[in-house]
């Protein structure tokens, strides 16, 4: 199957199971091939895409009109950071859809208020953010349910950011661990402790020189 079959892929058209295979090598593409075979050619029709982009280059996901004719899609270990919303869309209406070990570090929101599922969806080794305004992400992916992969040597969410929860697994997170900064507490202990010294200066001094000793 040659016309249209990106360089350093194997396009294979698979009658029995009515999908279309495009598989290529690691570290050849670094963004998604703009266009690809006819999955409908040859006959059968209705043909569906299985894309295998494992171990590419891509940083951006960007939108591929054959998107909405795949059924199945691996980009993991690759170097994708950034997935436009419309992407983000049409992934959701993939039945397989594999992200895993990529540098996503953050997700739209607008995933959890239009309500967006997966029916299978590996996010696992991203390196997410978990500030506070990113608490919403814990309940969304709650959502998913069996929908989100599971790997059973690791969890299959952690967070990248901020550093006091790297590697918390996000599905076991309240709210307060994803809003509490200890740097911002420690300050706060340390402004409650010397406000009061301020009006003693000996005391302060005597304070500080103790500190320092």
């Amino acid at each position: 199957m040659e016309l249209h079959c990106p360089q350093y892929c194997t396009c294979v058209k698979r009658p029995s199971n009515l999908t279309f295979s495009v598989t290529c090598q690691a570290r050849t593409h670094d963004c998604l091939p703009e266009l690809l075979p006819d999955p409908d050619y040859p006959p059968p029709r209705t043909g569906k895409f299985q894309l295998n982009f494992t171990d590419s280059n891509i940083r951006k996901l960007e939108f591929r009109p054959y998107l909405t004719k795949t059924m199945w899609i691996d980009v993991s270990n690759s170097k994708i950071h950034s997935i436009s919303d419309e992407v983000w869309k049409v992934l959701s209406r993939i039945q397989h859809v594999d992200l895993s070990r990529n540098k996503i570090a953050v997700l739209p929101t607008f995933l959890a208020s239009e309500n967006i599922t997966f029916r299978w969806l590996a996010l696992h080794e991203n390196p997410l953010r978990c500030s506070c305004k990113d608490r919403w992400i814990r309940g969304w992916l709650q959502s998913l349910g069996k929908g989100l992969f599971a790997p059973c040597y690791r969890s299959p969410v952690v967070c990248g950011s901020p550093y006091w929860v790297e590697n918390r697994n996000i599905l076991e997170m309240t709210d307060d661990d994803f809003c509490r900064d200890p740097n911002r507490e420690r300050t706060q202990l340390i402004v409650e402790v010397f406000e009061p010294l301020r009006y003693f200066p000996s005391y302060f001094c005597s304070f500080v020189c103790c500190l320092l000793t």
